[in-house]
């Protein structure tokens, strides 16, 4: 997400663009790989940036909840990579590296119609991830006998 959407997406939803948030928007889209909160709080000391561990956390589930950061969890670690498409999209992530790859399409409307039959809610949104091995590191694992 470059800066420009960044910013417009605080001003449309009415909320404070504060500097902390700023900063790490800022760690996070020269990030090549995904961050847990500790490593952009350690990463911002580290350049003399004064902020808050709770300022680190409560700006990524903010984050998360504009759809601006993508968070992926793997047992009790817990990672954030910066989301750089703006509409509504999905993730493969690799279970070797990490590496997450957005996908720019979302095609279940049919998917959606059966669970709404099947359990009487109506559907008002939906996350679906992918997870897997990418071409780096899928030759490196072993092939699982089917049992």
């Amino acid at each position: 997400m470059i800066k420009g959407l960044f910013k417009r997406l605080f001003k449309d939803k009415k909320l404070r663009l504060s500097h902390p948030r700023l900063l790490i928007y800022q760690e996070l889209s020269n990030a090549k790989t995904p961050l847990s909160p500790q490593e952009l709080y350690q990463g911002l000391l580290k350049k003399k940036r004064r902020i808050g561990l709770t300022s680190t956390y409560r700006s990524l589930d903010l984050f998360e909840s504009l759809g601006m950061v993508f968070k992926i969890m793997n047992g009790s670690n817990v990672k954030y990579k910066l989301c750089e498409l703006e509409d509504h999209h999905h993730h493969i992530i690799c279970k070797g590296c990490g590496n997450v790859v957005e996908l720019n399409f979302c095609d279940i409307s049919d998917w959606s119609q059966k669970v709404m039959e099947s359990t009487g809610y109506q559907v008002t949104d939906h996350q679906l991830s992918f997870y897997g091995f990418c071409k780096a590191c899928k030759p490196l694992q072993r092939p699982q006998s089917a049992e």
